[in-house]
């Protein structure tokens, strides 16, 4: 197989073809390997970048937690989710409340503020709860991209005779809520 080839040049050349011919190959194969690995390991995110937003435990409240415990009501939080959209991050809050106190009341969630400090104004109400009863507020609100909810605004109204009105806004600030991309 070697015996056409003249000079150590040339032998040299011929081995340096060969060691390429073989080996280029090879490091495709494993640099393809490792990028589909990394893709596996590390998640891919479709194409679409998500940006990094903070994760540091933040005391709020969070799923299953009270948000509200006064003389008139009792409420806490049922469901809480962040989805990833291109338009924006939509935060949708459902809150139980129970009418504790001897009046009628409603409970309205007026607008939440992000950790950055935007605010997106939008309220649900309960409706008026006579005593006794319990409801489910839901509300959702696009937030802009990449911002998570850092409060949400909660106002209390109680109806003492029937025709005035008492109201009491509270902030209740968040814990983390779960951010999902479906």
């Amino acid at each position: 197989m070697f015996e056409d080839v003249d000079g150590p040049e040339q032998k040299t050349l011929l081995r340096l073809l060969i060691i390429v011919g073989i080996g280029l190959p090879i490091l495709i194969e494993v640099v393809t390997f490792g990028s589909m690995m990394g893709h596996h390991l590390m998640g891919d995110t479709g194409g679409e970048a998500v940006p990094e937003t903070p994760t540091a435990a933040e005391s709020g409240a969070s799923v299953g937690d009270p948000i509200l415990e006064s003389a008139n009501v009792s409420a806490r939080i049922d469901a809480a989710s962040v989805v990833t959209a291109d338009e924006g991050w939509r935060f949708t809050l459902t809150v139980n409340v129970t009418n504790t106190g001897s009046d009628p009341t409603a409970v309205r969630l007026d607008s939440v503020t992000t950790r950055s400090g935007e605010t997106v104004a939008d309220t649900a109400s309960t409706g008026q709860l006579p005593v006794g009863d319990t409801d489910d507020v839901t509300k959702s609100w696009l937030l802009p991209p990449g911002e998570r909810p850092g409060t949400v605004a909660v106002t209390v109204f109680v109806y003492p005779d029937g025709e005035s009105v008492q109201s009491t806004q509270y902030t209740v600030a968040l814990g983390d809520i779960p951010v999902s991309n479906r």
